[in-house]
């Protein structure tokens, strides 16, 4: 008797407006090692073509340039979220802007930017890593649900109602006026919401004042000796400070505090050092000095409200194994 065992392939979108890239990028994937992943790959060269089949088709990692002639990176990027919200997004382009690159993070929250021409081992890296990254993220939601379909919710205290936020910044009056930013409302916060909302769809993300305690350093080794110790949910930190940059202190901050949302803020950041905060850190937000106080807040409130939907959905999968009902999610 012959044991066969099969390998589950994992859907990979790829769409680039150039043959050769779509094919190079195929080729490589396709090519040994694999790595833990095997992959089922569709490519597309024009963007509307790949969204009509991501309306029928699931994927579990989308790969998109971002120049392409019929709508650009971001465009395609936003209108596929509705279409496939689980399906991670990554940015493998040569040429984008500084600004389109701040979108592509703000507005389509993508998980990684690969500049061409590409590494061949990142890019498998990075693949294998954003399938890691979802798998987990449904699995958990999936074994959250099915308590909560019981009535069963969060033990309380298991997640800390007060989010402790920690703003790194060299010049201490900066830093203190984005405390004050984060604690304080503004009286044209009315104005921002309205365009906020007419540009987006949902309601803008708003920052509860009494649930958060927002401290200070004011350099990146004072940061991360207090992260030794407290554990932040969430970390804005400057990117222009001596001792180091604020994208290498955010990937230093994710090692120490991996739930931790990273928000980089900067007067004049490149596309070099947003690129590594982003693939190092993973960065939630980049937003540009000087800053808009209202979009700062719901900058900072969407991050926490991912990060503690993320903590409970974990909480719940954890008490959904140890009494051993991971089974009854796969049967119903």
């Amino acid at each position: 008797m012959t044991n066969t065992t099969f390998t589950k392939k994992h859907r990979i979108l790829i769409v680039d407006d150039e043959l050769p890239i779509v094919n190079a990028v195929r080729r490589e994937l396709l090519t040994a090692p694999f790595g833990r992943h095997q992959f089922d790959i569709e490519t597309f060269t024009n963007p509307l073509t790949a969204l009509d089949r991501a309306a029928t088709q699931e994927f579990e990692v989308v790969i998109s340039d971002y120049r392409m002639p019929e709508m650009d990176g971001l465009s395609f990027l936003k209108a596929l979220t509705p279409l496939q919200p689980d399906c991670v997004r990554i940015v493998l382009s040569g040429q984008t802007d500084f600004e389109a690159l701040i979108r592509m993070i703000n507005e389509t929250h993508i998980y990684r930017f690969i500049p061409k021409p590409w590494n061949d081992y990142f890019l498998k890296s990075s693949l294998s890593q954003a399938i890691d990254f979802r798998t987990v993220r449904l699995e958990n939601r999936a074994l959250a649900n099915r308590l909560r379909q019981r009535g069963i919710d969060i033990p309380y205290g298991a997640i800390n109602p007060i989010d402790q936020i920690l703003v790194v910044d060299d010049e201490l009056d900066v830093a203190q006026s984005i405390v004050r930013c984060l604690t304080q409302r503004s009286a044209l916060d009315s104005m921002f919401r309205t365009i906020w909302e007419d540009g987006s769809p949902g309601r803008a993300p708003d920052l509860d004042s009494s649930r958060i305690s927002v401290q200070i350093a004011n350099s990146p080794l004072h940061a991360l000796k207090m992260a030794e110790s407290v554990e932040y949910s969430c970390v804005i930190s400057d990117y222009h400070m001596p001792e180091m940059n604020g994208a290498r202190l955010l990937a230093e901050i994710a090692d120490r505090l991996p739930d931790s949302a990273c928000i980089l803020m900067a007067e004049d950041a490149d596309s070099e050092g947003l690129i590594n905060a982003l693939d190092l850190a993973q960065i939630q937000s980049f937003l540009t000095k000087p800053w808009v106080g209202f979009v700062l807040r719901a900058a900072v409130a969407q991050a926490l409200a991912r990060r503690r939907l993320l903590m409970e959905n974990r909480t719940l999968a954890q008490m959904c194994r140890a009494a051993n009902c991971a089974a009854l999610v796969a049967t119903d």
